[in-house]
């Protein structure tokens, strides 16, 4: 090999870490409202979730929206409800469900956090819920902390009832998940 030439890893190293760097250094514009009047009423989300709830108080005290590649790596965690004993297809479709419903509120809630999990591999893992109790915990204690997340409810046209709260997506650097989701087996 000619001393003028790079070694192929090299280029594997620039591939890997120059995209990353560059986002990293990316200046970014950070907004602040002080505005507390904000009594905006937004009829275009019907979930359970608003902009309104309590902001992080516990292990993350930095709001959702202001999360950045600094907070990498992110995971999304779909906490599945095995109380139903759903078939193995139904678990796959309430996942997508889940998985499309909290990209598309990391994309109005958190889109820095989205692109910066975007381009740290998007990590997902699904894990079991043993009852339907402890999905509402996990989903109270999330909301408490203002980690973003979207619950599926079944239309109950194939195996469960109507309404039934099957898998609960939640987004958010690994840090935030310390005590809230770590303890359950994964799927």
């Amino acid at each position: 090999m000619n001393s003028n030439e790079a070694a192929p890893w090299m280029y594997f190293l620039a591939g890997a870490l120059l995209p990353t760097l560059a986002w990293y250094l990316k200046p970014t514009v950070l907004v602040v409202n002080n505005n507390d009047n904000n009594e905006e009423d937004d009829d275009e989300n019907e979930d359970d979730y608003s902009d309104d709830d309590p902001q992080p108080t516990e292990t993350n005290t930095l709001s959702a929206t202001n999360w950045t590649i600094r907070h990498a790596p992110y995971k999304m965690v779909l906490v599945v409800n095995t109380e139903l004993k759903m078939g193995k297809g139904k678990i796959a479709a309430q996942c997508g469900h889940a998985a499309v419903g909290c990209y598309q509120r990391m994309a109005r809630q958190c889109p820095i956090a989205l692109q910066a999990w975007q381009q740290t591999g998007c990590a997902k893992i699904a894990v079991q819920c043993p009852t339907q109790e402890e999905l509402e915990r996990i989903r109270a204690l999330v909301r408490n902390r203002g980690i973003p997340y979207y619950l599926v409810e079944d239309a109950g046209r194939t195996q469960i009832a109507a309404g039934s709260r099957t898998v609960l997506g939640v987004f958010g650097p690994t840090s935030v998940f310390t005590g809230v989701t770590d303890h359950l087996k994964l799927l």
